[in-house]
């Protein structure tokens, strides 16, 4: 044995992180989707990558939703891919964040599924990926964001924050 060893550092020994970069840990996420077949799509790309997920939406057995949610609920899946079938009615505690993978096709149902966080006065995150199919939205968005003293992106007011008015015929 080398009794003068020698010590080969290839990155910094004060490893740290960068400080303009906020880091979020999650145990429970529940991702939305808009469709049924994306459920199951996004559910098997997860598995695939070794997550350890659930999915429930419209044609679910009872039974299968009920297994679902139990998992989900006692922490063994932390991950629930849903429809909008998810976002109200149902008794999910401690989702800690949703992610809306696929925008509603109302803002109401925006509001409902990221209001899934806001449990027992509890905070929530809500992450919503937003696209140029969804620039009709955009307008009603902006408009709930404001009001809940959301400062919007750029990148969302350069859709146009116009908001079509209902008219009857």
């Amino acid at each position: 044995m080398d009794p003068n060893p020698v010590k080969v550092v290839v990155d910094s020994e004060d490893l740290a992180a960068n400080h303009d970069v906020m880091q979020i840990v999650e145990n429970r996420v529940l991702i939305f989707v808009l469709y049924k077949m994306e459920t199951t799509r996004v559910e098997r790309m997860l598995q695939q990558g070794g997550w350890k997920v659930v999915s429930i939406h419209g044609d679910n057995a009872q039974h299968d939703r009920t297994k679902a949610l139990s998992l989900f609920k006692n922490g063994s899946c932390p991950l629930m891919i849903a429809t909008d079938v998810a976002a109200c009615g149902l008794d999910i505690p401690d989702v800690e964040v949703v992610i809306n993978y696929s925008f509603p096709l109302t803002t109401e149902d925006y509001v409902h599924r990221i209001g899934r966080t806001r449990r027992a006065n509890k905070k929530g995150v809500a992450h919503t990926f937003f696209t140029q199919q969804n620039k009709g939205l955009a307008g009603k968005l902006v408009n709930v964001s404001r009001e809940a003293g959301q400062i919007m992106p750029d990148a969302l007011l350069k859709f146009g924050t116009h908001v079509k008015k209902k008219e009857s015929k």
